[in-house]
Formats: C-alpha cells, sequence, structure tokens
C-alpha cells in the first residue's frame, strides 16, 4: 500500500513540474516518467488479471512513446537557432 502512495505522490510531482517548467527538454523527460509510472499504478492498484493485460498494454504505448522522445530530444541537439 506504501509503495502506491510513493508512486503516485512522484507521479503527481513529476506532472506538476511537466505543467510549470519552460524546457522542452525537460517537458518530454517529465512526460516520459508519466508514461512508465501510470502503468505501475495500474498494475499494483488493480488486482485483477484484466489489469495486467491493461498495465502491459499501456507500458508497451509508452515505451513507443519513449523512443519518439529521444527522437525528438535527438533532432533538437541538430536545431539551429537564429537570432
Amino acid at each position: 500500500m506504501y509503495v502506491e502512495i510513493i508512486i503516485g505522490i512522484i507521479l503527481i510531482y513529476v506532472a506538476l513540474r511537466a505543467l510549470i517548467t519552460e524546457n522542452r527538454v525537460s517537458k518530454l523527460l517529465y512526460l516520459n516518467v508519466i508514461g512508465f509510472g501510470v502503468p505501475v499504478l495500474i498494475a499494483l492498484v488493480i488486482k485483477t488479471p484484466f489489469a495486467f493485460v491493461v498495465a502491459a498494454a499501456f507500458f508497451i504505448c509508452s515505451t513507443i512513446s519513449a523512443n519518439a522522445i529521444a527522437t525528438s530530444l535527438d533532432k533538437l541537439d541538430d536545431e539551429i537557432i537564429l537570432d
């Protein structure tokens, strides 16, 4: 029970940081943490076989989104800023 509470507090903190920050790189990384934390909460809170299927599907989708975030971060390094 304490694990779910700790993970929930971390996710709320990271979600607030994602809303507040102006840095695009940090925002993408915070969204990545949220994407991996939600399936953990689903699997821990709802203890049914279907919940594990939903958590697995969510985890797979968050892994795909993490790859998209990594690609976006890689493209930011190549970005030319004109002043």
